[in-house]
């Protein structure tokens, strides 16, 4: 599964996952990134609470949850101790902070790590979170009301994510001539639609805008 950002601006890397350095495991867990327009930091995917902590560790105040397909994912060096309980439901987009420098930090930063095991420790099942995030989605709830999207005389590609859709690569499907469908959020020029495909509803992102202002 691919996530949407912890941001709901662009953001860029400023530490890279797996670099050398004076870590305690000599080398860097996760991925350092900033956003310089929003500080507000959001959920990448649905999942329930299973760690909140406050200032006074290296981490300083961050979060752990786990995402609804079995991967954890921490958030640290947050400006504030995040007020969700352990055992809270969250949604994808869902506020859990704002970015910060609590911590063994310097200066104002998200560290996130994601890790394939149901519960979080210190360097284990450490995955590439590049590998699963997709930081070109940023889509901010409620900043865009649902409207009809009606595709043109050819069919239309449907992509994964926007990345994929920018470069018209590794598409999941794709819509016919004619068909019609719910746009529900336009992300970086490209217009994320569900669809039905059977008796399944499906989602994906398209470049033609089918009308959609």
């Amino acid at each position: 599964m691919i996530y949407r950002s912890p941001f709901r601006a662009k953001s860029r890397q400023t530490t890279a996952f797996k670099k050398q350095g004076n870590w305690k495991l000599g080398y860097h867990t996760g991925i350092d990134r900033v956003c310089d327009t929003d500080r507000t930091l959001v959920a990448i995917a649905d999942g329930v609470v299973t760690r909140v902590s406050g200032c006074g560790q290296s981490y300083g105040n961050h979060i752990v949850y786990r995402t609804s397909d079995g991967k954890t994912v921490l958030y640290a060096h947050m400006k504030d101790k995040p007020s969700v309980k352990v055992g809270a439901k969250i949604k994808a987009g869902q506020k859990l902070g704002t970015m910060g420098n609590t911590g063994n930090s310097y200066g104002a930063h998200l560290h996130i790590e994601i890790q394939s095991g149901a519960t979080w420790g210190y360097g284990k099942n450490l995955l590439d979170p590049n590998k699963y995030i997709d930081w070109d989605d940023y889509t901010q709830e409620g900043d865009f009301m649902a409207k009809t999207w009606k595709n043109g005389s050819t069919t239309e590609k449907v992509y994964q994510t926007v990345a994929d859709c920018k470069a018209k690569k590794n598409s999941i499907g794709s819509l016919s001539a004619k068909e019609e469908a719910e746009c529900v959020a336009i992300v970086d020029g490209c217009y994320l639609l569900t669809y039905s495909a059977g008796n399944t509803t499906k989602c994906g992102f398209v470049a033609y805008p089918g009308g959609v202002k």
